[in-house]
């Protein structure tokens, strides 16, 4: 028995050419002509403010892939994607959610990560080894271990893994 297949989604963003409105009364246009389609679920419209420019998200979820193929074929979608060009700068940006496990990006490897808030996390804790733990050994432990953490973990995630992430980006040359 065939199990039931998982509904999709496709979600697009734009940058409006001139004032927003425009590209969200077309994006209002493209959502109805999408709920007249077979196996049509839902949609949505959102609008962000990305360097003082009106970038629109559409997203429309079909029943199926193959319901949402019918829909990507369709002469109104066609129509409507020929009359955005004006409204719109640049290439829209396109994701495709065909299950739950797609919902974000694929990230860096376990592995990565891992090495990443190695190095992120071992010079604070050689710091702290060297400068604080002396001072504390008369320190109970538990008490010595909850201030040790309590300064990694911040020094960590707002202080050596953002700089890092940046130096390993630029030199990658994909800088944030």
């Amino acid at each position: 028995m065939a199990a039931d297949p998982l509904p999709v989604s496709v979600l697009t963003a734009r940058t409006a050419r001139g004032p927003g409105g425009a590209l969200t009364d077309w994006a209002q246009d493209l959502c109805r002509a999408a709920a007249t389609m077979p196996g049509h679920l839902a949609t949505h419209i959102g609008e962000e403010s990305v360097d003082g420019r009106t970038m629109v998200h559409v997203g429309v979820t079909f029943a199926s892939a193959a319901d949402l193929l019918r829909w990507e074929r369709s002469p109104a979608r066609r129509r409507l994607l020929d009359e955005v060009a004006a409204l719109a700068d640049g290439e829209p940006r396109t994701f495709s959610v065909d299950g739950l496990h797609q919902w974000t990006p694929r990230g860096p490897s376990k592995l990565r990560t891992t090495l990443l808030i190695w190095i992120a996390l071992f010079p604070i804790a050689l710091l702290m080894n060297l400068l604080v733990m002396p001072l504390l050994e008369e320190w109970p432990v538990a008490a010595r271990t909850l201030l040790l953490t309590a300064l990694l973990v911040p020094g960590v995630v707002l202080g050596t893994l953002p700089r890092l992430t940046a130096l390993l980006a630029a030199w990658s040359g994909r800088a944030r």
